[in-house]
């Protein structure tokens, strides 16, 4: 019996190794796409997750606990947002009555509308004791009071400032942090002007970096 070796590979067998190698890089060329584009994808979901989205469908920014410095409500429904500029009184003062005693500490907070050099508006809210997470102030009391102030109403812009009181709402606390000087909360409002319509604050949300004075 002979016995055939063969020192090259058959015709056949190379076509079919050939054919062999070009599916599998093909495939292998398919993979790596799928995989590239797949990581392109999830790379641009990772961005599009880093995304904070907003808590509110109003603009106004987020409730955040970071002392971003922000201060915002709704007043009748229109956005009131506040610049931070605390020589103006736009920011948070911490009134340290007893250092020993956090009790007996107050709490400022205020907000204004930037100036258009026609008006100005602000939102001065005072906890006047007893500080302490997510107890509500009634506005209006003992407890807290809170004033809005303007020179422009619906009678028109004049030169004395109009100051109206709250006569219901609350102040509420969700973060106050003494050792990095953070105070975050919730307010709401009726502020009725005198000769004019009643204002009603909502939706309020307050992220400072106070002061000690």
């Amino acid at each position: 019996m002979k016995f055939f070796v063969f020192t090259k590979k058959p015709v056949y067998l190379v076509i079919q190794i050939n054919r062999i190698m070009h599916s599998f890089n093909t495939a292998r060329k398919n993979i790596l796409l799928i995989l590239f584009f797949g990581f392109i994808y999830l790379s641009s979901n990772c961005k599009k997750n880093t995304h904070v989205s907003p808590d509110n469908p109003y603009g106004l920014p987020n409730a955040t606990q970071t002392g971003a410095n922000t201060f915002a409500c709704l007043i009748n429904g229109s956005p009131f947002i506040s610049y931070y500029n605390p020589s103006i009184g736009a920011g948070a003062t911490m009134i340290d009555a007893h250092s020993s005693d956090v009790k007996n500490d107050t709490l400022a907070i205020g907000g204004q509308l930037k100036p258009n050099g026609t008006y100005g508006k602000l939102i001065f809210l005072h906890i006047n004791s007893g500080l302490a997470i997510n107890e509500k102030y009634n506005l209006g009391s003992i407890a807290a009071d809170g004033i809005y102030g303007t020179d422009s109403t619906c009678i028109g812009i004049s030169t004395n400032a109009t100051t109206s009181y709250a006569i219901s709402g609350t102040i509420q606390l969700t973060k106050l942090d003494t050792l990095n000087k953070i105070v975050s909360g919730f307010f709401n409002g009726i502020f009725p002007i005198p000769g004019c319509d009643t204002l009603q604050v909502s939706d309020g949300r307050f992220d400072y970096q106070f002061r000690y004075y």
